[in-house]
């Protein structure tokens, strides 16, 4: 059976998403050693206590000092150490790269296959000049040498390209989008709770700064009966704190249904950049199965979710949204068509298209 290391850039046990449920199907194939960084600030992260067919191997750096450049420098040796430590001890046939900076710690002398699975665009999320010319100047390295790359959005294969413009490029790159964990909820409900007394909209997947606390702020002032409930963790970000926000943190991924299942509609509040341009989100996959009205800020790559969202570009229209929910009879999306594309996109039907093409290479 080939032999997958398997580079994660994130705790095994922050939010569960794309690396976690990649890493775990492709187990179900290949013999995987998963490698990531251990988080120190356990708050805010999820028990993985789970019979598993993986192996799990932390990363331990020294804590809290990533923001001191000069420091910062010892943090990525050890994990470059690490990186080329299992490579050399366990010999794996194939080396998952997850994040650019991780193709340091990959040895030149290494003659097994490469594959870089390209979830965000990493560039855009570091404000430092000299950090971010380093990791393009890492992802450049890795786009060379990886024999496949797969991108979860049309708008990261179309930065990719442009970006290195380097020969045969496009033919190295597929696209594996996002989904959602292949379990079709059978037994959700719309919200029996009266919406002109009260009227819940929940909000699941970490808090950062492409967060839109303004068109909370602005619909709650424009709504005196609505509510938000934050389920996530929050990532270097100030919130907003008002009586009708409550905010949750995170929770285990097998019980979120039971705390949104009471709100009347789940919602994807987010300031429109370069970051979330590149984002085929996968809440919105989750949220399609928790048969709930969905509202979301509109950009291109979610515009195939038009049969099932609500879209917004303003503030003001967010509100609008919301109360066309409000006055709505039901949701906006039948169940046929709900089970259709549930059917189409779960994990499962990611990593079989993950196993294909790592089986060509």
């Amino acid at each position: 059976m080939k032999k997958i290391l398997y580079l994660m850039n994130v705790d095994w046990n922050w939010i569960k998403q794309r690396p976690q449920f990649i890493a775990e199907g492709l187990s179900s194939s290949f013999e995987v050693s998963i490698l990531y960084r251990y988080k120190y600030n356990r708050k805010g992260l999820t028990a993985d206590n789970q019979a598993h067919n993986y192996k799990l191997s932390r990363i331990y750096t020294i804590p809290f000092i990533n923001k001191q450049k000069t420091l910062k420098r010892i943090n990525d040796w050890i994990i470059k150490c690490w990186i080329n430590l299992l490579i050399r001890l366990t010999k794996p046939d194939l080396v998952y790269v997850t994040n650019p900076a991780h193709i340091a710690g990959v040895p030149s002398s290494y003659v097994g296959k490469i594959v870089y699975d390209c979830m965000d665009y990493h560039s855009a999320f570091i404000e430092d000049n000299i950090e971010r010319k380093q990791l393009i100047e890492s992802e450049r390295e890795l786009v060379n040498r990886a024999d496949l790359i797969v991108v979860s959005s049309d708008k990261l294969k179309a930065n990719l390209t442009q970006n290195y413009q380097l020969d045969g490029l496009s033919k190295r790159i597929s696209v594996v989008r996002n989904g959602y964990n292949g379990e079709v909820l059978d037994n959700v409900l719309e919200s029996e709770i009266d919406k002109k007394e009260k009227f819940s909209l929940a909000y699941i997947g970490t808090i950062s700064h492409w967060f839109d606390f303004e068109a909370l702020r602005y619909s709650l002032e424009q709504l005196p009966n609505i509510e938000y409930w934050i389920i996530g963790p929050q990532s270097k970000v100030s919130v907003l704190e008002h009586p009708r926000i409550k905010y949750f943190g995170s929770v285990e991924h097998t019980k979120l249904y039971n705390f949104i299942k009471d709100a009347n509609v789940l919602i994807m509040p987010f300031q429109v950049n370069d970051i979330v341009e590149a984002v085929d989100p996968v809440k919105l996959y989750e949220y399609i199965n928790f048969n709930k009205n969905i509202i979301s800020i509109r950009y291109d790559e979610v515009e195939r979710f038009e049969d099932f969202v609500y879209f917004y570009n303003t503030k003001d229209e967010f509100v609008e949204a919301i109360r066309n929910i409000q006055l709505s009879d039901g949701i906006k999306y039948s169940f046929d068509k709900r089970i259709t594309f549930l059917k189409h996109n779960t994990w499962n039907n990611r990593v079989k298209q993950l196993v294909d093409l790592i089986k060509e290479l």
